[in-house]
């Protein structure tokens, strides 16, 4: 098997290891609402690997995003994702709705513990019908465009585990068609002989690209 075909293989093999997490929780956490607290566990962690390692969490690690990958894909139209979705500003204004949902439900349902996880549950239920709808619409990773978790990532990351590319490239483009979340690689081509760093923070960090380049021009180098 060809190193990209393995890359692929690999990656969809560990996200089958997390993505029933997913449409368990939005399931049993309405008979179990403590099961809410779990969507926190993802926050921590990917915050916390977003400091090392960029948004790695993003790629096979989050439930929802191996789930889209994995099943919301058969079924996207997989566009073009609208630019403004990935806009830091309306990133934040997403980011700054979902904190003051919980910092106005979550004191009304102090000390109980099933109260505050079924604030979870249903925020948790209710961002997945966006994701879902509008990755249908357009690209199964809409949503990991502006998802709280993933803008953390994305400026906590910074500079993080890097995605570099040097001057064999030839701008075939073929990177573009193996990324899961669209993002241009070989615009930031450099001057002969030279290395640059690609400036895009949302890279997953799955390194799909790097074995699909005949030319060799990419890698990712440790944090």
């Amino acid at each position: 098997m060809k190193p990209l075909g393995m890359a692929i293989r690999r990656r969809r093999s560990r996200q089958i290891l997390f993505w029933w997490i997913l449409p368990f929780i939005l399931v049993a956490g309405w008979w179990f609402p403590v099961l809410g607290f779990f969507t926190r566990l993802c926050r921590g962690g990917g915050v916390g690997i977003a400091l090392f390692k960029g948004r790695y969490w993003c790629d096979w690690l989050c439930p929802r995003g191996s789930s889209f990958d994995l099943v919301l894909s058969r079924v996207s139209l997989k566009k073009k994702i609208p630019a403004f979705f990935r806009d830091m500003k309306f990133r934040i204004f997403v980011m700054a709705v979902l904190m003051t949902v919980l910092a106005t439900q979550l004191p009304r349902h102090w000390p109980s513990v099933d109260g505050m996880g079924r604030v979870f549950v249903v925020m948790l239920s209710i961002t997945t019908i966006v994701g879902v709808v509008l990755g249908i619409l357009t690209h199964h990773r809409n949503w990991c465009s502006y998802c709280p978790v993933g803008t953390l990532g994305n400026l906590l990351g910074r500079g993080k585990a890097p995605l570099t590319i040097t001057s064999e490239c030839n701008e075939c483009t073929v990177c573009d068609k193996v990324c899961p979340f669209q993002i241009n690689r070989w615009q930031y081509r450099p001057g002969q002989g030279e290395t640059a760093v690609i400036p895009e923070w949302d890279c997953l960090k799955c390194g799909l690209c790097v074995e699909a380049c005949a030319q060799k021009a990419l890698s990712l180098k440790d944090s």
